[in-house]
């Protein structure tokens, strides 16, 4: 954990560019940023509490390579039964890609080879119509699904993707998270919490057999039904269960750790807003908060839409942190403006068109006059290996 967090401390100190800023790109370092979240003390604890008028206007572009381990790229297999749109969730041995009411989940090894279709979208036993969460247990060969407005948690083959059984829930979950542990046979579970749902739980744990063993009453963070709020659990911190419900009516909130021996929410980070409210969302690596903001939103005719957003990264042990841009180094250092979201289950993954890699790698080596000899030489490689033809690639790495 301590390597982690120098290594945390060390990403931000790599600063290749900067915007909107009085200090000049070279004078920026981890040094002189200034400290822009406070430690609070709370009954149950601390909480970071992040302030926006503490910050600096300067943004720190960080390279995607300095924050993973084995970070590559992985070109997915182009077998007609392969093709998916792309987007995917890695764990490290295998990938996931599909899962939307369009597509059902297709299961890759991680070096992009097909090995079979996760069950299928319906409404048949075992189907889903989409899929909110996923997870893989290699040792005992399983794969989990939790589809939209689940009545199950659903049990496939990680052999040969077949299904195998429901886990029953309590209550209808419109969105959910979860994580199991197959040798305790428990699963926790965090919901959307629909305040039309009677019973509802935020966060509980339950028995395979849909037992409920404790649960968080979901009074105090029920929201109405919409489904364009959405709940996380980024899962990068082996133990640990991060839960964030984020509402499209910004409002005060906090990023929790739940704590099972006590069965509570533990508020971890939130982010001081003493005028208007903005949308925002948090997220969690071992080392580092990360917060998604809406600067600006545009009005129009039937409704809004985000048109300025940033990312704000907070250091947990000292408070210290700046504006963020994370660039794809591997693919000639692409700005990557929604990068929070890459971040899951303990590793980043960006999913990009052959196509749309190759115009951008075209560009960037016709722009780049100060692009050492070694960049070049990699980015042109790329360039040339790129068939626009090919079935989505996934650029992958673990969480250092």
């Amino acid at each position: 954990m301590k390597t982690s967090h120098i290594f945390c401390l060390s990403a931000l100190t790599l600063v290749l560019g900067a915007c909107g800023g009085n200090k000049p790109a070279d004078k920026l370092t981890f040094d002189n940023l200034p400290v822009i979240a406070s430690l609070e003390t709370i009954e149950s604890g601390s909480v970071r509490v992040l302030h926006l008028d503490k910050m600096s206007k300067d943004t720190l572009v960080i390279p995607l390579s300095q924050y993973l381990e084995d970070f590559h790229l992985i070109r997915l297999d182009n077998r007609d039964e392969a093709l998916t749109r792309g987007y995917g969730t890695f764990f490290g041995n295998y990938l996931i890609t599909g899962g939307s009411s369009r597509e059902a989940c297709r299961l890759f090894d991680k070096e992009g080879r097909f090995l079979c279709q996760v069950g299928n979208n319906g409404q048949g036993p075992g189907e889903y119509w989409a899929v909110y969460d996923k997870q893989i247990d290699e040792e005992n060969r399983r794969i989990y699904l939790m589809p939209w407005n689940a009545k199950n948690l659903l049990v496939y083959n990680l052999d040969d993707g077949s299904y195998l059984s429901s886990i029953p829930l309590p209550t209808l979950v419109p969105k959910g998270v979860f994580t199991v542990d197959a040798a305790k046979q428990v699963v926790t579970v965090g919901m959307l919490a629909f305040s039309n749902i009677e019973g509802a739980s935020v966060v509980w744990q339950q028995d395979f057999d849909g037992n409920v063993l404790q649960r968080i009453d979901a009074a105090g963070y029920s929201v109405q039904p919409d489904f364009s709020n959405e709940v996380y659990n980024s899962d990068n911190m082996p133990g640990t269960f991060d839960f964030y419900l984020s509402r499209w009516a910004a409002k005060k909130d906090s990023l929790y750790h739940y704590q099972p021996d006590e069965n509570r929410l533990q508020p971890v980070f939130t982010l001081d807003m003493p005028d208007d409210p903005l949308q925002h969302g948090f997220y969690e690596l071992p080392n580092c908060f990360l917060t998604d903001i809406t600067m600006e939103v545009t009005q129009v005719q039937y409704g809004s839409y985000v048109s300025k957003r940033a990312t704000v990264m907070v250091d947990k042990q000292t408070g210290k942190g700046a504006y963020v841009k994370f660039v794809n180094d591997l693919a000639g250092d692409m700005p990557l403006e929604n990068a929070v979201f890459g971040f899951n289950k303990g590793h980043f993954v960006h999913s990009i068109e052959p196509g749309e890699l190759a115009t951008y790698l075209e560009n960037a080596l016709a722009k780049s006059e100060g692009l050492s000899k070694k960049k070049r030489e990699e980015w042109t490689k790329l360039k040339e290996s790129i068939n626009e033809n090919d079935n989505a690639y996934l650029f992958v790495g673990k969480i250092k």
